[in-house]
């Protein structure tokens, strides 16, 4: 989407940041990223109107493991080891953090549905797949589509930083409903509808190159 598109804006900016950690293997980097990721998954999930620090424990580990994922690439460039060792590792390991943050959103007190995060969960994956998958027949990598995994970041950090300042003992279970639904889950829904919309976008346009 628009963060995606502006990669190499954020990768310029990212530079005096990932010069930092230069003498630090980027595959270390990488693995933090992952880390933080999924302790960020269970705060996210053991989170609730009684323990509502959890979601901002939560989003202070998502955004750094959030900053890990955006310099270790970097980092690599500058020590001149950039290859697709480390790019394998990478995709891997975010597919992992992918799997492990939305099954934290699902399995929330803060959500309501569970197959509506099976559905997020698709178009994550889908989406992330279709994009890799572009590269593996000879294409570029497709970055194309109106959900990025920049843009998830952002979403969910949103989502963690509303439903913390609605959470209060007051409001019920699930916490405060918009049309019926809680903010994890408008933020599943959004996942699951734009991801799958980006993963046909994705899937067509590699199509159309073939």
């Amino acid at each position: 989407m628009v963060l995606d598109r502006s990669r190499g804006v954020f990768e310029h900016l990212l530079d005096p940041i990932a010069n930092a950690f230069r003498n630090v293997n980027p595959d270390m980097l990488t693995a933090v990223s992952f880390i933080l990721a999924a302790i960020a998954a269970f705060a996210v999930a053991l989170s609730s109107n009684r323990y509502a620090f959890l979601l901002i424990a939560a989003l202070i580990l998502l955004a750094a493991s959030g900053l890990f994922d955006a310099v270790d690439g970097a980092a690599a460039r500058l020590r001149g080891t950039s290859g697709p060792k480390g790019d394998f590792l990478d995709h891997v390991l975010d597919r992992y953090s992918d799997i492990a943050l939305i099954l934290g959103f699902t399995f929330s007190v803060f959500t309501t549905s569970i197959p509506l995060g099976i559905f997020a969960l698709t178009g994550v994956l889908m989406t992330s797949y279709l994009g890799t998958q572009a590269q593996a027949v000879g294409l570029k990598r497709n970055y194309g589509g109106v959900l990025g995994r920049a843009d998830r970041l952002v979403l969910m950090l949103l989502a963690l930083l509303i439903q913390f300042i609605l959470a209060s003992p007051s409001s019920g279970v699930h916490g405060a409903e918009f049309l019926s639904l809680t903010t994890f889950d408008w933020l599943l829904l959004v996942f699951a509808v734009l991801g799958n919309i980006t993963a046909v976008y994705r899937a067509v346009a590699s199509w159309r190159q073939l």
